[in-house]
């Protein structure tokens, strides 16, 4: 094969991992309404199981991007593929609420390490021209991921049952792994794509990044929109089933509304930032947006109306995300970026770890959805007032100091 066709079936593969990443994450949302009846567990319970995927994707943030150095991505992707898949599809053999529990963790463990070697491997296979647009498509993935889950789950959970919607949701990263150990290549020699740097110094780059307050106010910010961002993608479709009575397939129609939206924003908000001089004041716009559109989403009755407000909030729930990630690299020394993009990601998702349980708690207590979602909404507002305090100017200073610091 020459080089483009190695660089097409490479971006594939990564892509398709990054997607079944979000695939196996986002199945338990469209089945909480029956699975949770059959488990016999609460609605905190119930958000307890997207909090157990996120305890291990949060810890395997730094570990995933040090093994990819290490052994290479191709090896971690392999593996992330095979763990994915054989914990989600043990998911459809459960009785109490503590085996589901671990298997959530446990394919969360999985997922963690998928986007940094996926990264890794486009830098490898796009070196220079075309690495841009590899990366544009490459981030596709994370939105489809929901209208995805949304479109096969709730068809598979009703036609059969909600555990055999597990098995196939485990089964589609298995597939993944065999087109990986097959055509997935590292163009570069694994010894050669390590990094120079020793775990010591690995450590002081991070320390030093923690001493950064405009990244540490980024993250802050980054981690209330994504409270609200991924606390929506877990209680959608409950809210659907539950308080406006359509079933699981309609509101998993719905919801795909919501990624395919999500899908189209990025590119769009990514060609018109160029546009932008203070991407401060731009995130500000597109996050105190997000939270009136929750409030109005968990207000309405109108089922008409639900599918252009799934639309428009699935916008306002993932446009904000290009414009932020671009921001960290302009808030740290150029040398520090893939560090400082690893640790800020791995402090935000602690919001998609959180917000589910606690929506659920609200839930509990108030069998309330307008509550849980002005529970959402505090996200964005806060993550708004947050970004402000942000300085732009004088970054070129910092950056030089935070060299200086490193040499």
């Amino acid at each position: 094969m020459n080089l483009r066709s190695n660089q097409i079936g490479v971006l594939f593969i990564v892509w398709t991992a990054f997607l079944l990443s979000f695939v196996d994450r986002l199945s338990w949302p469209p089945v909480i309404p029956i699975a949770s009846h059959d488990l016999g567990i609460s609605a905190a319970q119930a958000g307890g199981y997207m909090t157990a995927f996120y305890i291990g994707y949060v810890c395997t943030q730094l570990p995933g991007g040090l093994l990819t150095d290490r052994f290479g991505y191709r090896k971690v992707l392999l593996s992330s593929f095979l763990i994915m898949g054989v914990f989600t599809a043990l998911m459809g053999t459960i009785h109490s609420y503590g085996q589901g529990f671990v298997l959530r963790v446990l394919a969360g463990f999985g997922s963690g390490a998928v986007f940094s070697a996926c990264v890794r491997a486009i830098f490898d296979w796009f070196p220079g021209k075309g690495r841009s647009t590899a990366m544009g498509l490459f981030m596709t993935a994370s939105s489809l991921g929901v209208s995805v889950v949304n479109l096969f789950v709730p068809s598979v959970a009703e036609s059969y049952s909600w555990k055999t919607s597990f098995f196939v949701a485990g089964l589609l990263p298995l597939i993944g792994f065999s087109f990986g150990f097959w055509f997935l290549k590292e163009r570069t020699p694994v010894h050669q794509q390590r990094q120079s740097q020793t775990p010591a110094e690995f450590w002081k780059n991070v320390a030093s990044l923690l001493k950064n307050r405009n990244l540490m106010l980024t993250w802050l910010s980054g981690f209330c929109a994504m409270w609200a961002t991924w606390g929506t993608a877990t209680w959608a479709n409950t809210y659907i089933n539950k308080a406006l009575h359509l079933s699981l397939a309609e509101a998993g129609a719905i919801m795909s509304i919501y990624g395919i939206t999500a899908i189209l924003c990025k590119p769009i908000i990514g060609i018109c930032s160029e546009f932008i001089r203070s991407k401060k004041i731009l995130l500000f716009w597109l996050l105190v947006t997000f939270a009136p559109m929750l409030l109005w989403f968990g207000s309405n009755k109108n089922v008409h109306l639900l599918y252009v407000l799934a639309g428009i909030l699935g916008i306002s729930a993932f446009v904000y995300s290009p414009v932020v990630n671009n921001f960290i690299g302009e808030l740290v020394d150029r040398k520090q970026i893939g560090t400082a993009t690893g640790l800020v990601n791995t402090i935000w998702q602690l919001g998609s770890l959180l917000s589910p349980l606690a929506v659920g708690s609200v839930l509990d207590q108030t069998h309330n959805y307008f509550y849980a979602f002005g529970t959402l909404a505090l996200g964005p507002v806060l993550a708004a007032i947050i970004i402000l305090f942000v300085k732009e100017r004088g970054l070129e200073k910092e950056h030089q100091i935070g060299t200086e610091a490193q040499a």
